[in-house]
């Protein structure tokens, strides 16, 4: 059994907006060791608005598990389906779908992709996304 405490992750997370805690990680963690595993799992704390890079996954379906504010995603098929998730909220993004998505200041997301593999690639956006990603209005 392996396992990472809770001050850990806390003492982590207060450095850095984004803890890894299991994968097949290309490069190493600053703050905290991660457990190698097929899943990637880790928990972002957005302190601030943010505006994640527009990507897609080809391989990798990611999982998404709100556990305090808000998360907006819009799904860059054509369409532009966007949908709000908040606390307690859980989400699944497929693997091909490329998706643009923006935090409210102090929200906590738990996320989980599978298979653990780096595979995300950014995608180009129009003026509208672009606008759509500068605010969270």
């Amino acid at each position: 059994m392996e396992y990472i405490s809770h001050d850990d992750i806390d003492g982590a997370l207060s450095q850095v907006y984004r803890q890894y805690l299991t994968g097949h990680l290309g490069l190493p963690q600053p703050l905290l060791r991660h457990i190698d595993s097929d899943i990637e799992v880790g928990i972002s704390h957005y302190r601030e608005f943010t505006a994640d890079v527009p990507h897609v996954h080809p391989m990798a379906e990611e999982h998404g598990y709100v556990l305090r504010g808000s998360v907006r995603v819009r799904i860059l098929d054509g369409s532009n389906t966007e949908m709000e998730f908040t606390e307690g909220d859980f989400f699944v993004i497929r693997p091909g779908e490329p998706h643009a998505s923006k935090n409210a200041a102090d929200t906590v997301v738990l996320f989980i992709k599978t298979p653990g593999v780096n595979d995300k690639t950014a995608v180009e956006i129009d003026e509208d996304t672009q606008r759509w990603l500068s605010s969270w209005d």
